[in-house]
């Protein structure tokens, strides 16, 4: 992806148009904005396709994911940068045992958020959320929840990652306050 390479165990979610990648995590890191001091999270992060481009960007980054050969994966993927911690285990279990504060964080979760994964990323002092789904109708419930804990949607970009076909992710922006 991008002229780097990445690893990727069969049985590892990997999106499988590999040329429709890079406009995704373009989108990403244009959502992101990174300035070089920033605390980032990647969550539900796979084999750490989208922090092998956040980490030269950031000065702390955390990947959690809970399958264990996409972590072996993101060991490999990610081992030239000593600046970040890869976590194995589920988002919902690792979150509430973070310490510090975080400025920003990327989720691409499965089958959208829940409350508590919400929670988990409010009380990390997040103020920075960008959201890639696979699935309009999850981020709509999602981004109406976002919204009652004081996320408010920026902007979201469709990208055509499975083009011919009725499908599509999106890379949504949320703001925090606070």
């Amino acid at each position: 992806v991008k002229d780097v390479p990445l690893r990727a165990t069969v049985g590892a979610f990997f999106r499988p148009n590999l040329t429709m990648i890079a406009p995704l995590v373009d989108a990403i890191l244009s959502q992101l904005d990174l300035k070089g001091h920033e605390r980032v999270l990647d969550l539900y992060a796979g084999v750490g396709v989208f922090s092998a481009f956040i980490a030269p960007q950031v000065s702390a980054l955390t990947l959690i994911e809970s399958y264990p050969p996409a972590v072996t994966d993101a060991d490999v993927n990610l081992e030239a940068y000593d600046h970040i911690d890869i976590i194995e285990g589920g988002v919902e279990a690792v979150l509430p045992e973070l310490e510090g504060q975080y400025d920003a964080a990327v989720v691409d979760p499965a089958r959208g958020l829940n409350d508590s994964v919400i929670s988990g990323i409010n009380d990390l002092g997040v103020h920075k959320l960008v959201y890639v789904s696979d699935d309009a109708a999850d981020l709509a419930r999602d981004a109406r929840i976002l919204a009652k804990t004081g996320w408010k949607l920026q902007e979201a970009r469709p990208i055509d990652t499975m083009p011919q076909t009725p499908y599509f992710d999106t890379v949504a922006l949320f703001l925090r306050e606070g």
